[in-house]
């Protein structure tokens, strides 16, 4: 550890910096207000032999404009890729970052990943050249799936990392602001950029769950633990104690409790959500669940779940979904399964929507 004076010869490297997320106005004074009460208890970070600034660009700021003492703690790097991989993965670790933001800084380490991949495929092909034995057909050295890694560090799914790519490539300034603050969610910007007039007709995926049906549900479970498909506004109806919305990625969460669903109804997301829910109820971790999922028996997702539930209500006439700001215009019927003990419970519920009928096994 070094004792510094303000405007000493720690470097800025504007490329690194721009690494690091800004801090909101509200951050920004409780970090001054915090300086100023206390000094600058936390080490500046800097690549030792560079004397390049890692960690702490904020506070530094902070500090030289007032005149405030640091210390800073000397990392040994191989070189700027891995000064560059240590300032995203620390963010990480240290930031409460948006979604948009956790992907942003995770596609930075997009052309790090593809390079070190091409390389260990490189000397693995040369080692297994000489070493794999005859007629072997399986690579030592299988190739690296970049976008997977990326969201794997990113915490999201491949999914959304190539919404969030698109967005960083094509959406203009204004929307990735609007992204970076939490203001809109990478699914709904990137339905708007790709199909403008989706997001103002009845062909999205956002569309809400009328409270008869939930409170129904949630009389049949004894509560709701998760809606694993959700957003903030639908919540205010299901009252679920965890919700995943689309930027959570609830297709790459563990889910457990007792489950509502209303799942996207496109595909391929309706079967994904389909299987995932079969997954974990399988698996003992959703013991009961509530899913309302339009009438298409004649598909495979549809079969699958139709072979884990305990009943299914057939609605006499189709579910008036709601949103904050559209009108519905349900153009098909829908049916709601039961997966659980409780199949009693869910008839007396669900009669009076429509035909219960006890699934046999």
């Amino acid at each position: 550890m070094v004792m510094v004076a303000p405007e000493c010869d720690v470097i800025v490297d504007e490329g690194f910096r721009r690494l690091v997320p800004p801090l909101t106005e509200e951050e920004r004074l409780g970090l001054e207000e915090n300086l100023l009460r206390d000094g600058c208890l936390d080490p500046l970070v800097v690549w030792a032999e560079h004397r390049v600034l890692l960690d702490g660009h904020n506070r530094k700021e902070i500090c030289d404009r007032y005149g405030i003492d640091y210390t800073v703690r000397e990392l040994n790097l191989a070189g700027r890729d891995d000064a560059k991989r240590w300032i995203i993965e620390h963010q990480f670790g240290r930031r409460n970052l948006t979604p948009y933001q956790r992907a942003e800084l995770a596609l930075e380490l997009k052309p790090l990943i593809a390079a070190q991949a091409k390389e260990n495929e490189r000397l693995g092909g040369a080692a297994g050249g000489r070493s794999r034995s005859k007629g072997s057909e399986k690579s030592p050295n299988p190739s690296v799936d970049t976008r997977a890694v990326i969201a794997k560090v990113a915490g999201v799914s491949d999914n959304t990392i190539a919404k969030a790519e698109y967005l960083r490539e094509r959406a203009d300034e204004a929307t990735q602001e609007k992204l970076r603050r939490g203001e809109t969610s990478i699914h709904a910007a990137y339905t708007q950029l790709k199909q403008p007039h989706v997001a103002h007709n009845a062909g999205d995926n956002e569309w809400y769950t009328p409270a008869e049906y939930v409170d129904r549900a949630r009389r049949v479970m004894g509560g709701i633990d998760l809606d694993p498909a959700s957003s903030p506004a639908a919540n205010e109806v299901v009252r679920a104690q965890r919700i995943f919305t689309a930027d959570d990625d609830g297709l790459a969460r563990r889910w457990s409790g007792r489950v509502f669903m209303n799942p996207p109804y496109a595909q391929p997301l309706v079967q994904q959500f389909a299987e995932k829910l079969i997954e974990h109820h399988r698996a003992g971790d959703v013991p009961q669940a509530v899913v309302l999922v339009n009438n298409a028996t004649e598909t495979r997702w549809f079969q699958a779940l139709l072979g884990v539930a305990s009943a299914v209500c057939f609605p006499a006439g189709r579910v008036r979904f709601w949103h904050p700001e559209k009108t519905s215009a349900p153009l098909q019927g829908q049916e709601v399964l039961y997966c659980g003990h409780n199949v009693d419970a869910f008839a007396g519920e669900f009669r009076e929507l429509g035909r219960v009928c006890h699934v046999a096994r």
